[in-house]
């Protein structure tokens, strides 16, 4: 399956452009989830990033997909059902901000879970349930990096770097 979008453009984002990106968007989204809920205390890597295969290639070089660390929050939510309605309707405003729009909500067992998405392939996900957590996957890119980041992630933590373009056969 290809996690390129249909009809993918004549242009392929790069990896800087990319990590830089998820960056951006994930610092966004975990500020104003702070701000809404300042009891959340902050944002650790849950698990480590990652830029997986996209399961396609353009013009004959592999396309990556970058999946950010998993932010879990440190604190607990406030656990009324007015509390999680600002804080999912915080992270859809700033998903807004950032031309993402909603994607799926479920909830069910005490857990929200809800998903942002954009026409080039961007996806933020969010967990609400005994933490918060955040993660966002990248749309199709090409690797290779003369600069690249340790981590895209707000929190501090050292993630595996991208591997070098290869060419698909």
């Amino acid at each position: 399956m290809s996690a390129l979008p249909s009809g993918a453009p004549a242009a392929i984002p790069g990896q800087d452009e990319t990590h830089q990106r998820m960056h951006d968007l994930l610092t966004s989204v975990t500020t104003a989830v702070l701000e809404e809920q300042p009891e959340l205390l902050d944002f650790h890597d849950h698990r480590p990033q990652r830029d997986r295969s996209s399961g396609d290639s353009w013009h004959g070089l592999q396309t990556l997909c970058h999946v950010s660390a998993l932010l879990a929050s440190t604190g607990r939510p406030t656990s009324s059902e007015s509390a999680a309605a600002r804080l999912l309707e915080t992270v859809h405003q700033t998903a807004a901000s950032w031309g993402l729009h909603r994607r799926s909500e479920r909830t069910g067992a005490g857990v929200i879970a809800a998903s942002w998405t954009n026409a080039s392939g961007d996806l933020l996900e969010m967990i609400l349930g005994v933490r918060v957590a955040v993660r966002a996957i990248s749309a199709p890119f090409l690797p290779g990096s003369l600069t690249p980041m340790a981590t895209t992630s707000p929190a501090s933590a050292l993630s595996p770097l991208t591997p070098p373009p290869r060419l698909l056969r």
